[in-house]
């Protein structure tokens, strides 16, 4: 090769090198830049709420592990989240009510604490087409944000010998993950207030026909429910496959449409998620459903069922199906695995290890913190080791041990219950803070 190709390749690489050298400090002012601007802090947001919401879930799984509705587990487990509230300085409220187990009445309670927003502003973006009626201001819309603490109640199948077995299950996935999220969520709200008014609830007998948010739900006032806005229901998180946002039946139309106003506190929840970039910061993300068969429902205030597009929208049964009945807009968050064929809905997790309960964790005695815990630890190996392999690393003092080093625990990710219930927190904390349509935040 001639000195003249030598020189003129040398110069192209050191062009390269120099235009890369340019690109990389660019990337590194970004944040910095970012600072400067109105908008969100995308790249550099973290749910970063520490160990109250683990600890919380662990407590109430741990103390109260029989919380069936209507028990005396379930009635400490009330007085427990009552007490936590106040600590943080809410003033809670119980609401009592009663249901039948067969012909037999039982006694329950919701667990209800109160927070005001700053309310939210016409967006200066959509003013040259307001209309004369758009107030300036709407300072009083509600959401409300809720689970239930109670666990399911089930009789563990005999063994092979026909022997019963005791139920060791705690609900540390059913629903102390999702109680757990809510009340990080509340604490967190306390330093950043929210724009809606918002109305925590602890539902009782939840796991009974959803006999808590029922009566709550009956206790509304005309004047309240005119102001609520939606009702965001957040059920087991932590032990499915994937977590998942849903819409209700009443956002669906005949067919395949879809009723953008019923789901758009479902399209804020994904878009918290695109906006704070969670699946590459936090590796947590949010999925919907996108199913291409069509399922019964019965549409809100009509007679009949119908056929619509499984897509977006649950079929699951909880704590949000009575205000989704009432006609209120509701987002489900939940997890499970909805990558299924047709004749099956999903699994709450595909692992071979739940192969005996179909992949079911709720109501079996998978449902056990000391079980799930070592689980998901195996896992969250498994994969660190898979990552060191696929990238090359010198991983023999993992190989030998089985375990990461404490340099390794530092540079890695929380522990799975931790990031569900803090990135679930997260996405109600900004939700909070995402208003009805053409209003914005107050800062």
């Amino acid at each position: 090769m001639s000195f003249n190709k030598l020189s003129s390749s040398y110069k192209s690489r050191s062009a390269i090198r120099f235009i890369s050298v340019i690109f990389a400090v660019i990337f590194m002012l970004l944040p910095l830049l970012a600072c400067d601007s109105d908008e969100p802090e995308a790249t550099t947001r973290d749910a970063a709420y520490g160990a109250f919401g683990k600890e919380f879930a662990e407590t109430l799984a741990h103390n109260y592990p029989r919380r069936i509705a209507g028990s005396d587990q379930e009635a400490e487990a009330a007085q427990y989240i009552f007490d936590q509230l106040a600590l943080m300085g809410y003033t809670p409220e119980k609401q009592s009510f009663t249901f039948f187990q067969g012909s037999t009445s039982r006694n329950s309670q919701n667990v209800i604490a109160r927070l005001s927003g700053s309310g939210f502003s016409y967006s200066p973006q959509f003013e040259q087409d307001r209309s004369e009626t758009a107030p300036d201001r709407v300072d009083d819309r509600i959401l409300i944000i809720g689970a239930h603490y109670d666990t399911p109640d089930f009789t563990p199948e005999a063994d092979e010998n026909g022997e019963p077995v005791r139920n060791t299950a705690d609900g540390i996935h059913n629903n102390a993950s999702g109680v757990a999220a809510v009340m990080t969520a509340a604490k967190q709200m306390l330093q950043e207030q929210p724009g809606y008014d918002i109305q925590f609830v602890f539902f009782g007998a939840g796991s009974r026909q959803q006999e808590g948010a029922q009566a709550f739900l009956a206790s509304l006032s005309d004047n309240e429910l005119k102001r609520v806005d939606a009702m965001v229901n957040i059920g087991p998180i932590y032990a499915g496959d994937k977590v998942y946002a849903h819409a209700g039946q009443n956002s669906v139309r005949s067919g395949s449409e879809k009723s953008y106003e019923m789901r758009r506190k479902l399209y804020q929840v994904t878009d918290i998620f695109f906006d704070y970039v969670l699946n590459t910061q936090n590796n947590y993300a949010v999925f919907t459903n996108q199913t291409d068969y069509y399922m019964p429902y019965t549409p809100s205030g009509a007679g009949g069922e119908q056929m619509g597009l499984y897509r977006e929208w649950t079929v699951i049964e909880s704590d949000h199906t009575p205000f989704d009945r009432a006609g209120i807009p509701i987002v489900f968050m939940e997890s499970g695995d909805y990558d299924v064929a047709e004749s099956d809905l999903g699994q709450e997790n595909t692992s071979p290890r739940f192969a005996p309960t179909n992949g079911m964790i709720s109501g079996s005695l998978f449902d056990e913190s000391d079980y799930l815990e070592e689980f998901f630890r195996t896992v969250e190996q498994d994969a660190y080791m898979d990552m060191l392999a696929r990238e090359g690393q010198d991983s023999s003092i993992t190989e030998t041990t089985g375990t990461k080093t404490q340099e390794d625990e530092e540079e890695t990710d929380e522990d799975r219950l931790t990031k569900r219930i803090n990135n679930t927190a997260f996405i109600l904390v900004q939700l909070t803070r995402r208003g009805p349509i053409d209003y914005v935040f107050d800062q």
